[in-house]
């Protein structure tokens, strides 16, 4: 059972791969226990939570060759097992986001691994039915790919860039030859470091593959959380139209500037982290439906 961040990069030992993971480089491991991350999600499970509703529609992302509407496999709120099994027939995609909300021992993970990184941690699955594959772009989170069932080739077409959110709406053609070319087959396990860009070609038949995506903190959340420091602060809810004269709005823009810099100077990075960690300690259980037993141990009957 893959519990902890040591389970999930064996044989890579933590501090193998907390040097990837820090210096931003590829860590590809084949595996000799081909069905280690079934204990973590499986076909029957995905089948469960979309057949139950469990799984919101929202959440799910169809991806094919030409746009479709959701009405073509979705009646009333629910997928169209027909409709569903077709579209997969002619080779769309399917991208479950966020799934460590709906499947107990992923959110488990997950936040293990937060709490050792101190990053945000998150699961996402992809279904492919053999079929072409996602063009070359950029993911501005770490992740770790865990191929689960069929194969799929990933190809790493340039280095990390200092600032992947510049180009993630964009994605870039691949300059010069992969660095890196490689088929995930049952059981591996890859590093994508943030800002690589990427392409990952479908293997033939129907193919499961898990992300686990890290998101670091960065300068600009802690500008959200200053802010954030500041919402109820008589000062910066003062009106700054309602001044006789210039002289007052010159004052009050003052005596704004002084409150600024004084949260500023106050805070630090220690804090801003330990009340992160804090947050998100208190975000650990998940309990969906039934009895908190049955929600902890996992949906649509016994697991591995």
């Amino acid at each position: 059972m893959i519990s902890t961040l040591q389970d999930l990069i064996a044989p890579l030992t933590e501090a193998e791969f907390l040097a990837h993971f820090r210096e931003q480089t590829v860590a590809f491991v084949r595996t000799s226990e081909p069905q280690r991350f079934e204990t973590l999600l499986d076909w029957d499970e995905l089948n469960c939570l979309v057949e139950s509703g469990l799984y919101p529609i929202e959440e799910l992302r169809v991806r094919a060759s030409m746009p479709l509407p959701t009405s073509s496999y979705i009646e009333q709120g629910r997928v169209n097992p027909a409709a569903f099994s077709s579209l997969m027939d002619r080779g769309a995609s399917l991208i479950f986001n966020r799934l460590d909300k709906y499947v107990p021992r992923l959110c488990r993970l997950c936040h293990q691994i937060a709490e050792q990184t101190g990053e945000q941690v998150t699961a996402q699955a992809m279904v492919t039915s053999g079929m072409n594959g996602a063009r070359p772009h950029v993911n501005m989170e770490d992740i770790c790919v865990l191929q689960i069932a069929g194969s799929n080739r990933w190809e790493l077409c340039s280095p990390s860039i200092v600032n992947p959110l510049d180009d993630i709406s964009v994605p870039p053609a691949p300059q010069t030859a992969p660095f890196f070319d490689e088929v995930l087959r049952v059981g591996d396990f890859l590093f994508v470091p943030a800002g690589s860009s990427y392409r990952c070609e479908f293997g033939p038949g129907r193919s499961l593959h898990l992300c686990i995506m890290l998101e670091p903190p960065c300068g600009r959340d802690v500008v959200n959380w200053l802010t954030s420091q500041l919402a109820t602060d008589e000062t910066f809810n003062g009106p700054l139209t309602r001044y006789a004269d210039a002289s007052a709005l010159t004052s009050h823009e003052t005596a704004l500037k002084a409150r600024l810099i004084e949260q500023v100077q106050a805070w630090s990075l220690q804090g801003f982290l330990a009340e992160r960690s804090a947050a998100r300690s208190k975000k650990v259980v998940i309990h969906i439906q039934g009895t908190q037993n049955a929600a902890n141990a996992g949906f649509c009957g016994n697991r591995k």
